[in-house]
């Protein structure tokens, strides 16, 4: 028997003096209910993770990463250590729980699928980055990607650009019509 195999009275047979329980036997998985619905947590897997116990085969949820990050927080747990134990960015923990007092509910509304994410980094750059005008050599590359038919001014940038970029060998100032 080792040292830290070391029976503690009142310790569940299993685990270590210093577990940290965030779970009973009898209680493996929680549905949480959030603003967007449903959640399922699986109380285990955020108990092994929050031990250090989280394997590269694995990994959890968002919404299990926040309740995981919650209880380390309420119990004083650094945000870098935090993300190390979860297997997530300490940026994603820090966007999520802004300040030591950030609820779990709070959190739980920033909490995204991998798909609401790329959705709204799609819209963002939209916003950013208008599409191309017709006239130009962009906005003809953006009717062939579509497969829509070029209009006139098309037509000219993108016959202008291609002897452009033969004279030049880039496609950089090349010549726009107006649409």
């Amino acid at each position: 028997m080792n040292s830290s195999d070391t029976v503690v009275r009142g310790t569940p047979v299993g685990r270590r003096q210093e577990w940290v329980p965030a779970t009973t036997l009898a209680v493996p998985t929680v549905w949480l209910a959030t603003a967007d619905g449903l959640v399922l947590l699986d109380l285990v897997a955020i108990e092994l993770a929050i031990n250090g116990l989280r394997t590269r085969d694995w990994s959890l949820t968002g919404p299990e990463i926040a309740y995981a990050a919650d209880f380390l927080l309420q119990r004083g747990t650094d945000r870098t250590q935090i993300a190390k134990l979860v297997g997530s960015d300490y940026r994603t923990i820090r966007s999520w729980f802004p300040t030591n007092d950030t609820t779990l509910s709070e959190a739980l509304t920033r909490v995204r699928t991998p798909a609401e994410h790329n959705r709204r980094l799609r819209e963002r750059r939209s916003a950013e980055h208008p599409p191309a005008r017709c006239g130009t050599y962009k906005g003809a590359k953006r009717h062939q990607r579509r497969k829509e038919p070029l209009d006139e001014a098309c037509q000219l940038a993108l016959r202008a650009a291609d002897r452009h970029y033969r004279a030049h060998g880039t496609y950089a100032g090349c010549p726009e019509f107006p649409a």
